[in-house]
């Protein structure tokens, strides 16, 4: 299942390498990324592909000192092959 996440990150390079080794080891792949800056702090867009519950993800991420907001912003269901 896809999901399309907005995180708000500190503006430091470091935020955002440890942002997304939380997405790697949590078994989720990053199926488009981008990042923007914008007021002194990076805005990512980014979509994730995987079949566990997205929870797993998003708590974990929430839990990072350098992530200032996540939101979830939609669910793509997987068209049968």
């Amino acid at each position: 299942m896809k999901h399309s996440l907005t995180i708000a990150l500190k503006n430091q390079s470091v935020a955002v390498e440890r942002f997304l080794r939380v997405v790697r080891h949590r078994g989720f792949d990053l199926t488009h990324f981008q990042l923007n800056v914008d007021d002194g702090q990076y805005n990512v867009a980014m979509t994730v592909d995987s079949d566990k519950p997205i929870y797993l993800l998003t708590t974990q991420l929430t839990k990072l000192v350098d992530v200032k907001q996540v939101t979830l912003q939609n669910v793509h269901q997987q068209q049968a092959v």
